[in-house]
């Protein structure tokens, strides 16, 4: 047993300009942690242990950039500064303790650490005909308007062999801000930006799989409008869309539909106006009748604006379940 190893490696630019009006700051690393402690939890059962063991025995390579930039600029009275800063990195498992697969895309070597995994969903089955003519899925009964899989394998059968990374991870590889405010005669306004991205997250649970966990409650409004619906319901072909948000409404859940797939996986990438900060600062002149150094008046908005390609909770969160908000009277 012995310490983790980290080799380092870092070229950096410091470079300031036009006596600090611009400055910027950029690091590229790559990081490799040899030796790291783990348990063996894939030894053979002749070994003979009857606990499981830890070894130094995993690698992970991190690399990526990191930076911040700042321009500051006067424009008459009014004073401008504008900031922005940005980190990406993307690691990749080198060796870790795991079972040996016959397929390598379902071993974590090579992948990044808690890359998401799941079924490639196709769609959604249109008629018995497709049915009869696609591989056999082998995750519960499963009819039209249920959700149809990729055989990954080619063996004529859809079941664990055929779950692959998907996606990327929950926590963001890139993260971002900006940043920009103005003062002119003790007047100041402030605004800063949050982002995300290179994210991905599953979405599941009673809010979003209808009638499930044997509760019935508050689902979203687009599982209802935006669902395959068989024609004899209906009355209209066009509700049996193949390529629909959610399938068909299951009473008491559905094992073939509620697997983790690209079908549920939402891409977690955002960019939010964080905070409005609007203020004015009492003239001196005002401040020194009253024994006082100094006053200001503001008002600050937080959480102003969302951009996001998922829009129906908070993306920020990466909750998987989303949350339902009762407030008095509903």
């Amino acid at each position: 047993m012995t310490w983790e190893v980290a080799t380092k490696q870092d070229i950096g630019l410091d470079l300031s300009l036009w006596k600090d009006a611009f400055s910027l700051i950029v690091d590229v690393f790559q990081d490799e942690r040899t030796g790291i402690y783990m348990p063996r939890n894939f030894l053979p059962g002749y070994v003979g242990l009857t606990s499981t063991p830890s070894a130094n025995v995993g690698a992970v390579r991190s690399k990526g950039i990191d930076g911040s930039v700042k321009i500051q600029r006067n424009f008459n009275s009014v004073n401008v500064t504008l900031r922005g800063n940005l980190t990406y990195s993307k690691n990749e498992i080198m060796e870790r303790d795991e079972q040996q697969s016959v397929y390598a895309y379902q071993m974590q070597k090579g992948y990044r650490v808690n890359q998401t995994t799941g079924l490639v969903a196709l769609g959604l089955f249109k008629d018995y005909e497709e049915i009869r003519n696609s591989p056999t899925q082998t995750f519960g009964a499963y009819q039209p308007g249920d959700i149809k899989y990729k055989d990954v394998n080619g063996d004529g059968i859809i079941n664990n062999d055929d779950i692959v990374a998907i996606g990327s991870t929950s926590t963001p590889n890139l993260i971002y801000g900006m940043a920009a405010s103005a003062s002119w005669k003790g007047l100041d306004l402030g605004l800063r930006f949050q982002g995300a991205g290179s994210s991905s997250f599953f979405i599941y649970g009673k809010t979003v799989y209808a009638f499930s966990e044997g509760e019935w409650g508050n689902i979203l409004k687009g599982m209802v409008e935006n669902r395959w619906i068989s024609a004899d319901i209906s009355g209209d072909p066009a509700t049996e869309n193949p390529n629909a948000p959610y399938p068909r409404l299951s009473y008491n859940g559905n094992s073939n539909n509620y697997r983790g797939s690209t079908y549920w996986l939402r891409d977690g990438a955002y960019l939010r106006l964080k905070n409005v900060d609007i203020g004015y600062t009492l003239p001196k002149v005002m401040l020194n009748k009253i024994h006082m150094s100094s006053v200001r008046l503001y008002c600050i908005g937080t959480n102003i604006l969302t951009w996001a390609p998922f829009d129906l909770w908070d993306p920020e969160t990466a909750d998987p379940r989303g949350k339902l908000i009762l407030y008095p009277g509903q």
